[in-house]
């Protein structure tokens, strides 16, 4: 594990959330309550529990990466590191790294991965996406984000997955955007300029990666965000988190609720976005 400064003061208010949440979690697993991931799930059928359709969405990324056995991989924003412990379960790579920018969940995942004997394969640094520190250029075969691109300063995050995929390497992205209509709201928020239009964010991504296929899956996800809405809120009531942790929660579900109202009047996009860099001879 790196331990590595968080410069921007936006990363860096980001930051400050996700180690909350990280803690209130341990908290509420003390008392029995356990919440493994933090998306939104992939719902195909009402029969699907919450949980299953969380790990469902992080399966929809995995698959279109088409992970092979001698992969090497990194995965931005892993949460809790549940994700990369489904990853193991499923499929066969040869190294796998995972980059947070919340130390506490970077500790976490870090000893669940121990605990189950798989250092060896899992390892998590703490990190920007927009830097991926100590990781070579062209040594990444998949680079994959569930659901927190729309976190990142984008030019700069494609830029560098660019730099460490491999000739013929995939960035595989389930993403959040703005409508291309609204792209002056990025002129009036920094965190609406991140998540950024599909449109704006394309013609970022294609200076330097190739758009190999684009899905909407805005009918999978929408369920699931109205559910993550009722579900913090039950979290954010129960006891044992503090006052700091509780307003974080809170702000979670303001955010949750303004993205499904978004989906529901065709204001936010969901996609599954699969990049691929040009292969050295066709470059």
């Amino acid at each position: 594990m790196m331990d590595n400064e968080i410069t921007s003061t936006a990363t860096r208010a980001i930051s400050e959330q996700y180690d909350a949440f990280q803690a209130s979690l341990e908290a509420l697993a003390s008392l029995g309550v356990q919440q493994k991931y933090l998306n939104y799930g992939y719902q195909t059928s009402n029969e699907i529990g919450y949980e299953q359709t969380q790990e469902q969405l992080c399966l929809e990324v995995f698959g279109a990466a088409e992970i092979q056995p001698a992969d090497v991989l990194v995965d931005v924003g892993f949460g809790s590191g549940e994700q990369s412990l489904l990853l193991s379960s499923h499929f066969e790579f040869a190294q796998y790294t995972g980059f947070n920018i919340s130390a506490n969940q970077v500790r976490y995942a870090t000893h669940r991965a121990a605990d189950r004997h798989l250092s060896h394969k899992l390892e998590y640094r703490h990190g920007e996406a927009e830097v991926l520190p100590g990781i070579a250029d062209n040594s990444i075969d998949k680079l994959m984000a569930v659901e927190c691109a729309f976190y990142f300063d984008r030019p700069r995050f494609y830029a560098r997955a660019a730099e460490v995929l491999k000739p013929g390497g995939r960035a595989v992205l389930a993403d959040i955007t703005l409508a291309n209509w609204l792209g002056f709201m990025g002129r009036m928020r920094e965190d609406f300029k991140r998540v950024g239009t599909r449109g704006g964010n394309q013609r970022e991504w294609e200076r330097h990666l190739v758009t190999r296929s684009i899905r909407d899956i805005n009918p999978e996800t929408r369920p699931g965000v109205q559910r993550t809405v009722f579900r913090i809120l039950k979290l954010a009531s129960l006891a044992r988190i503090t006052g700091a942790q509780r307003r974080e929660w809170w702000k979670m579900a303001f955010y949750t609720q303004l993205v499904a109202i978004g989906q529901l009047l065709g204001m936010v996009r969901y996609e599954l976005i699969v990049l691929e860099k040009k292969a050295a001879d066709s470059a």
